[in-house]
């Protein structure tokens, strides 16, 4: 970053200095005015008239005879003027190389030179030199980001990869080798990375994603100045079957429990805001939704309250679900199909690596905190009339979805109806024959009647 900002501070001052220069944007195809230098006239030498010449018969040039009379004299003739225009030389040079010896000496005739391109008025060149700053601002910034990304991701899982070996046989497997290794972090984006663990009783695997702020990001970073964020951890349980009984339990701060309401299909179709029981209540930050209060006070005890109220600002929430399907549909689709559900435990925590007071230790207390609400999850069975309840919730979900699937099917069915009907109008208005639209008419007119006679089952008694 202080690379950066040198680059910044030289490229400021060049453009200040090169508002000093006159900015004209002309300047280049300008040509200077030519310089007039006064040149002393020669002083005038005396001319002596030359004599005159006599002629073959005897007359000097004054004595020529044009052929003008002496009654003449006076009167304008034009002819004569133009003669006498004639004799004097034709072209008039004799006049104008006088004129020119005597005034001021012409000079040459300048072709102005045409610049080139790159000048040292690097005034002209503004925008580029911004657009290119920002270039190089963007391009820093996303080389640093993302080396800062990785940095994060990667002292994560050197750091806690004990603790995530003590629980699991395999941690960081690829998945595309046939034999497991271990180790693996896949970066799935510059911001955004996973490492698959296997190996646990009760468990199939858990997948640990690192989400990190989005630093290659200029614009996002600029944003977060604004709107804070956080690094993220998400740990997610995939459960065996038969390992936990039926019931949806989420916890966790306020703002991110009620997006997961309204975002998620099991929350909203089963959960409902709960308290605890008396002598045991989470943090104000927290709420708490359950399919029962049952499950709730058995999954929360004292333990997980303790470290929850300990952890309040890195704990995002805590998510136990038999029915996890993923997201809900967006406003004005349906599905097809009944949603396949998986049994998850998904804990979400928030690093401490922008805190002041950092400390690796409450990580792992978090982690630890995880594996015992899974342990504890395993073991625990609902009582039997909450089983009953949560199967009949759970039958009840899928007859409304066959309802509104067979609803939504039906309406699909009508609308092409319609189509067809005037598909089939359409034709017939546009139709020029006169006997083929009546035929066109008789048989509409049929199919009409037979759509409104009721329909009747036939059955044959023998």
């Amino acid at each position: 970053m202080r690379l950066l900002w040198l680059i910044s501070l030289a490229l400021i001052l060049g453009v200040a200095f090169t508002r000093a220069v006159e900015d004209n944007e002309f300047a280049e195809f300008e040509d200077d005015e030519p310089v007039v230098v006064a040149v002393k006239k020669e002083e005038e030498k005396p001319t002596t008239t030359p004599p005159p010449t006599v002629s073959k018969h005897g007359k000097t040039d004054k004595d020529v005879d044009f052929g003008v009379e002496d009654d003449d004299f006076g009167v304008e003739n034009p002819d004569a003027d133009d003669e006498a225009i004639d004799m004097s030389g034709g072209d008039g040079k004799d006049d104008v190389s006088d004129i020119s010896n005597d005034g001021i000496k012409a000079q040459p005739l300048k072709f102005a030179d045409v610049p080139a391109h790159f000048r040292s008025n690097w005034g002209s060149y503004q925008v580029e030199a911004v657009v290119i700053f920002l270039l190089l601002v963007y391009l820093t910034n996303y080389l640093a980001g993302r080396g800062a990304n990785q940095a994060i991701a990667f002292s994560w899982v050197d750091t806690h990869r004990d603790l995530l070996e003590q629980q699991f046989s395999v941690v960081g497997d690829d998945g595309l080798s046939e034999t497991p290794s271990n180790g693996q972090l896949n970066r799935e984006t510059d911001n955004v990375f996973g490492m698959w663990c296997t190996g646990r009783v009760g468990v199939s695997g858990c997948m640990v994603h690192i989400r990190t702020i989005k630093r290659q990001d200029l614009v996002s970073r600029v944003w977060g100045i604004f709107n804070k964020n956080y690094d993220r951890v998400t740990l997610t349980f995939d459960v065996d079957a038969g390992e936990m009984d039926s019931f949806v339990v989420a916890a966790g701060q306020k703002k991110s429990l009620t997006r997961l309401h309204k975002d998620l299909l099991d929350l909203a179709q089963y959960t409902t805001e709960k308290k605890l029981s008396s002598g045991q209540s989470l943090p104000s930050s927290f709420a708490l939704i359950s399919e029962s209060s049952e499950v709730a006070a058995c999954l929360l005890d004292s333990t997980v309250l303790q470290l929850v109220k300990k952890h309040e600002d890195y704990i995002e929430y805590i998510h136990v679900s038999d029915q996890f399907s993923g997201p809900k549909p967006p406003d004005g689709e349906t599905l097809t199909r009944l949603p396949e559900t998986r049994r998850v435990a998904v804990f979400s925590f928030i690093l401490q690596n922008q805190a002041v007071d950092y400390d690796r230790e409450d990580e792992a207390e978090m982690i630890q905190m995880a594996f015992y609400i899974v342990d504890k999850m395993r073991r625990f069975r609902l009582s039997r009339e909450a089983k009953m309840k949560a199967d009949k919730r759970r039958q009840t979900a899928v007859e409304l979805f066959q309802k509104s699937n067979h609803q939504a099917r039906q309406e699909a069915a009508q609308n092409r109806r319609e189509e067809k009907t005037r598909e089939r109008k359409e034709k017939l208005m546009n139709e020029e024959d006169p006997d083929k639209q009546r035929r066109l008419e008789a048989l509409e007119y049929k199919k009409e009647l037979k759509a409104k006679q009721p329909r009747m089952k036939q059955m044959k008694m023998k």
